[in-house]
């Protein structure tokens, strides 16, 4: 999907404009001093108590890897790419390259028939920008809340009916100098309303404090999934995506993910896996084992570096839990020219 997105046309509409904020802060980031914390209690106590779907970026610790550098070089080295961030510069006040300090995205189960809930939280300096400004000049709405908040949401005099029906009215605020929220307008307000202590942070459910207490969260990148329904709906779509392999029955029944990585000259992943039940687990890692030994001897003659990185990844299975670790050269990531991932 990425090969088809036209990158000029993003930037020149109001949905990619704002997503540009969280693209820019993750893959691009470098800063003028040490981010202050690493997922601080107060941005956790913002997350939805049915959250499916958690991702911490540290983009201070990611932008002194090899491998964001050279995706920094690559940008960098197309014209129209790096007019496009100095131009969103220029506009909005903000320097993701200076400025922003973590990341953090959640997706939250869906209450009803509604559609899920994401939230993005910014953490860095934010002082002087004009995000909520240049927001409603694209379009859509502002309010300005009891405390003197600015909220900007997609709605508007105009499709306000239709976009109540189809749930989708996104919002953009920044509390304060350090904090940018972007998301489904409920869960800005919501979060809104828990910095302001006008609502309680909401109960997290025991499952989701138990995969948040076994996150390093010195990663500087780590997520959780904490979803069989989630994890269902992925199932299905390997197996549209490429149904000559379809481990579908196996992930369907995933209870729980959790993901941490490390970038440096090397890059290092580990993932932990819960499944439902014994059965599935021994599943899970029977595939993993049999793409290490199809990898190990598609590489034997081919990719010496290759072979040495399966042959080092570790693999094991405790009871219902799967864990893989590997660690990977960042020069294995062989990026495209930005020119080419566009056509």
């Amino acid at each position: 999907m990425l090969r088809r997105l036209n990158i000029p046309s993003i930037f020149e509409t109001l949905g990619g404009f704002l997503l540009a904020i969280a693209l820019l802060a993750m893959l691009f980031a470098s800063f003028s001093r040490p981010a202050s914390g690493k997922s601080s209690p107060q941005t956790l106590a913002l997350l939805p108590g049915s959250a499916e779907f958690v991702v911490s970026l540290d983009t201070f610790a990611l932008r002194k890897s090899d491998l964001v550098a050279e995706m920094e070089k690559r940008f960098d080295s197309v014209p129209e790419a790096a007019e496009n961030y100095r131009r969103f510069v220029r506009e909005t006040g903000v320097d993701p390259r200076q400025d922003t300090d973590q990341v953090l995205m959640v997706l939250r189960h869906a209450e009803g028939a509604g559609d899920s809930g994401f939230l993005i939280i910014a953490q860095g300096r934010f002082g002087s920008n004009r995000l909520v400004d240049l927001a409603q000049e694209k379009g859509g709405s502002t309010v300005a809340l009891a405390d003197g908040t600015r909220v900007w949401s997609s709605r508007s005099s105009s499709n306000r009916e239709a976009a109540e029906a189809s749930q989708k009215i996104v919002a953009l605020a920044q509390p304060d100098q350090g904090t940018v929220l972007f998301g489904q307008e409920s869960e800005v307000l919501r979060a809104l309303d828990v910095l302001a202590g006008r609502k309680p942070p909401e109960p997290k459910g025991p499952k989701l404090r138990e995969l948040l207490s076994g996150v390093d969260r010195r990663a500087p990148a780590w997520a959780v999934l904490n979803s069989s329904a989630l994890a269902g709906r992925l199932s299905s779509e390997i197996a549209q995506k490429d149904p000559s392999w379809n481990p579908g029955d196996a992930v369907s029944r995933v209870e729980s993910v959790t993901f941490m990585g490390w970038a440096g000259k090397d890059v290092t992943v580990k993932a932990r896996v819960t499944a439902k039940d014994l059965e599935t687990a021994g599943l899970l890692a029977d595939v993993a084992r049999g793409a290490l030994a199809a990898g190990k001897l598609a590489a034997k003659d081919q990719d010496q570096e290759l072979l040495r990185i399966l042959q080092e990844t570790k693999l094991t299975q405790d009871g219902t839990i799967v864990e893989i670790e590997a660690r990977i050269p960042a020069s294995r990531f062989q990026l495209k020219p930005i020119e080419a991932a566009e056509r």
